[in-house]
């Protein structure tokens, strides 16, 4: 439990979707643990921090990132489905053990890459069930804008 609340901003821009209509099993039973998906709109191709927080991995390719919260919360922001073979599709903004603040860009994404359609960002709380929280977000949000969770 934490000792404060925490409230968890949008990565992205776009329109939600239930992790269930993920099409990757590892997301939609949520293995990788409770979250949502966002259908970038193409207003932004950038990933942010959605809140303060220790950036604990960049995956390789730039597809995914990893953030710890000091009051012990991880998360993860996938981008894509099979999109860690999209060689020079992401620009990494950030490094391993990087201290990041709301709203910072974490990643970029080269639209040349997805030319049909916009990849998802997959966002989850992988040891969300650890905390209480409320769901505050509606069915479009906005990157840094829309406030997506108030954890406690």
């Amino acid at each position: 439990m934490m000792a404060q609340k925490i409230e968890i901003f949008s990565p992205a821009s776009g329109k939600v979707l239930p992790l269930k209509e993920v099409p990757d099993e590892v997301f939609s039973a949520g293995l990788m643990g409770m979250g949502l998906a966002i259908a970038l709109d193409g207003s932004d191709w950038n990933i942010y921090a959605p809140l303060d927080a220790l950036c604990s991995a960049v995956f390789p390719t730039g597809h995914a990132v990893a953030l710890r919260h000091a009051g012990g919360l991880e998360l993860l922001i996938h981008i894509g489905i099979e999109s860690f073979r999209e060689e020079g599709a992401f620009k990494k903004n950030v490094v391993e053990n990087q201290q990041v603040m709301k709203g910072q860009k974490l990643i970029s994404i080269d639209p040349a890459f997805f030319p049909t359609q916009n990849p998802l960002v997959i966002f989850t709380l992988i040891n969300g069930v650890q905390f209480s929280f409320e769901t505050n977000y509606k069915q479009v949000v906005s990157a840094g804008k829309t406030n997506l969770y108030t954890m406690y």
